[in-house]
């Protein structure tokens, strides 16, 4: 695609350049400057402003510079298609503007009212000429964040290439860039230093036909890895980690900084790493290599994060279910983006992670030279600098909070890529990370880099791409039917300690060479009840079990049980403070036999681990483990519903709801949604112990497969149910 977009732009390559026809108008919180090309394209355009008539850039204040990929929104001919040019605001009233084949774009984002001419001038020239390349008159502008916001801009809407039943829109926005990173208005923050004011970005979501957008839904976000592209992660492609979205929908980015001089090799995509670049990078500057210190922005970042806010704006997003994926380069800016905001995202998938960051010698344009390890503009927990050698890791702290989200990281010990390839430090984040418990489950096998169809997925984790042939715990739909950034989850952890675990040796790279085992699992077979971790301000309990009934043979754990640590991450409720004695408890659910128990303090920084909790596999029995402050509670915390059940079920035309409320809860929300994705809502009185509620009663319901949920004090329990 690449070589198709060249032959495109030198097709214009035979006659003088100029600029022609500029003309702006202000709409949806920015300025949109527009002109013809003729060719030769160049290089660069320059756009200047002032509130009066200028002839000569020297007069003008300089405003941005896009390369020629960037001022023809080329990604949309990359991605989308090869005749694609920008829909932006129509200058005259509702609706879009289609900017013509040799019409270049630039976009303004004011921070006051205002009224400038627009000049265009072309690479080294300096001339504004009335009727050529300036405004006829002063663009309006207003300034106004609450009620004419910036937005993000529809460009094209097609069917997933990768798999039938998904609808893919295309969208574009253009960046703030200014020098002062913390200059922002506020509904827009900036993005970009003042050497890419104005550059475009691509993104895609995937939508699923008949999505129930009554609902809140969640979202999966996919980061491409290097040289890859936004287009790669449409919903069904890969069909070896499963991108398709169950419940809800699928965000692509597209990590797009341009260069142009002094590149090797000379090509105009520079990776940020899904974080941000220098703050002084200047792609239209001979020589722009960092001579002294500079600080990396995370201007990627921001990006995402606040494409992320305008989706919640325009669709019905469950902010609590965000979750991020990505191989390679996409899975560091995956782990960076979830250590830096770990309270954004409910959990994290990652591929081929290296854990050291960019090679060196690599990007030293936009980051420097990364054994120089640069500052960024982040602070960690300590208020200390985040520098750039700490984002990428495992085992260093980049924001205020204490917790991560859950992590689960799949690496290949015959991955020879580069930084990311398998060696001692990719081990050495294995086995740190198992030992403080902060949430990761590691899983390695003996695949390559991946992530292609091939011979690079050929291992004890994918044996094809079919549902008994792969694992499923990679699929974008395992996350997002699970976890949640406001509900706290089990982090088992030190894994290594547990004889019958594999161990992934010391790093050396290959199979079969007698360092550690080809393959294993440090935490990729534990599961729990997700709709039933109950908090109580005395006490804690979540429901445990180790995989044993999985489609994939391999997902399955090959021990009847598995010993490991405990730490509770993201508690809600249940927050002891350091010091503090506790008890605790592991019962057989089925019998309520207590297998384990003790006593523990909590540790530092009001950290709860309990030590060496015994899991089982599910088809032997499951366990609840349970953790409570004496000086609080009065009773071990229960979930509020319990022993849900259907009678009879099928049945034709009557149908009972049972379940136990062990809580003194008096109402709850029951749901009842049809296969077809309808749903049907109400409020239902709950009473101590047993309850019974008749479905036939609540709604004439046709034949066919149901789900029906109880969610009571933000607790959910669901079985399924089929109507005859």
């Amino acid at each position: 695609m690449k070589n198709i977009l060249l032959s495109f732009l030198l097709f214009f390559c035979f006659s003088a350049a100029a600029q022609t026809n500029v003309r702006a108008w202000y709409a949806d919180g920015q300025v949109w400057v527009v002109w013809e090309t003729t060719a030769p394209l160049p290089d660069w355009y320059a756009v200047y402003a002032k509130p009066t008539a200028f002839s000569s850039t020297a007069n003008a204040t300089l405003i941005g510079k896009l390369h020629q990929f960037e001022y023809l929104c080329a990604a949309l001919k990359e991605q989308v298609d090869t005749s694609s040019t920008p829909r932006i605001p129509n200058p005259t009233g509702p609706g879009k503007y289609q900017l013509a084949a040799n019409e270049g774009l630039f976009v303004f984002t004011p921070h006051q009212p205002g009224a400038l001419f627009f000049a265009v001038v072309s690479d080294g020239e300096t001339a504004v000429t009335s009727g050529q390349n300036i405004t006829a008159t002063a663009t309006t502008f207003q300034y106004n964040p609450t009620n004419d916001p910036v937005e993000c801009h529809l460009q094209a809407t097609f069917p997933s290439p990768f798999a039938n039943g998904f609808l893919c829109l295309a969208y574009m926005m253009w960046a703030d860039g200014r020098q002062n990173q913390w200059e922002s208005r506020p509904d827009f923050p900036i993005m970009a230093n003042g050497a890419k004011n104005g550059m475009p970005s691509l993104f895609f979501i995937s939508v699923p036909a008949g999505i129930d957008t009554t609902q809140p839904f969640p979202m999966s976000v996919w980061l491409h890895g290097g040289g890859g592209t936004a287009r790669q992660s449409l919903a069904g492609s890969r069909a070896e980690t499963n991108i398709r979205p169950v419940e809800g929908i699928l965000l692509a980015h597209d990590d797009n900084l341009m260069g142009w001089r002094d590149q090797i090799p000379p090509f105009p995509d520079l990776p940020t790493w899904h974080f941000g670049w220098r703050k002084n990078y200047d792609p239209f500057t001979p020589g722009n290599l960092p001579t002294e210190v500079d600080t990396i922005v995370n201007y990627t970042q921001r990006r995402y994060l606040w494409i992320d806010e305008w989706l919640f704006d325009h669709f019905n997003i469950d902010p609590t279910r965000i979750q991020i994926h990505g191989h390679s380069m996409g899975s560091a800016g995956s782990t960076a983006l979830a250590k830096c905001y770990p309270e954004h995202y409910a959990s994290v998938t990652i591929f081929n992670n290296g854990f050291g960051g960019p090679e060196p010698s690599t990007n030293v344009v936009v980051f420097g030279e990364p054994t120089l390890n640069f500052p960024t503009n982040l602070k960690n927990r300590a208020g200390e600098t985040v520098h750039l050698g700490s984002l990428f890791n495992l085992l260093d702290n980049c924001a205020d909070a204490r917790d991560l989200p859950l992590f689960r990281h799949w690496h290949s010990k015959n991955d020879d890529n580069g930084t990311m390839q398998w060696d001692p430090y990719v081990v050495e984040n294995y086995r740190v990370a198992d030992s403080i418990g902060i949430g990761v489950q590691n899983m390695w096998s003996e695949r390559a880099h991946g992530p292609d169809t091939g011979p690079d997925y050929n291992d004890h984790w994918v044996n094809g791409v079919l549902p008994s042939q792969q694992t499923a715990v990679d699929n974008v739909g395992f996350a997002e039917a699970r976890y949640r950034n406001n509900q706290s989850f089990p982090a088992f952890f030190n894994h290594h300690l547990d004889p019958q675990n594999n161990d992934p040796g010391t790093g050396l790279l290959g199979t079969n060479n007698g360092d550690g085992d080809n393959w294993g699992a440090w935490g990729g077979y534990h599961r729990w009840d997700t709709d039933n971790v109950t908090e109580l301000p005395g006490g804690w309990s979540a429901i445990a079990w180790l995989e044993s009934n999985a489609v994939f043979a391999n997902d399955n754990c090959p021990n009847n049980s598995l010993t490991a640590d405990l730490a509770i991450r993201r508690p809600q409720i249940f927050k002891p403070a350091t010091g503090t004695l506790l008890n605790w408890s592991v019962r057989d659910t089925g019998t309520g036999n207590v297998l384990q128990s003790g006593q523990v303090t909590v540790q530092d920084d009001d950290l709860v681990v309990i030590p060496q909790v015994v899991v089982y596999r599910e088809n032997i029995r499951r366990v609840r483990i349970t953790i409570v402050d004496p000086s609080v509670a009065t009773a071990e915390p229960e979930a509020v519903v319990a022993k849900m059940n259907i009678l009879p079920n099928p049945s034709a035309d009557h149908a009972v709801l049972v379940f136990d409320n062990q809580a003194d809860m008096h109402a709850a929300t029951l749901r009842i949604m049809a296969a077809s994705g309808q749903v049907f809502s109400t409020n239902i009185p709950l009473t101590r112990g047993e309850n019974r509620v008749p479905l036939s009663e609540l709604e004439h319901l046709p034949a066919g497969i149901y789900f029906i949920e109880i969610n009571a004090d933000g607790q959910r329990k669901a079985v399924k149910w089929a109507k005859m």
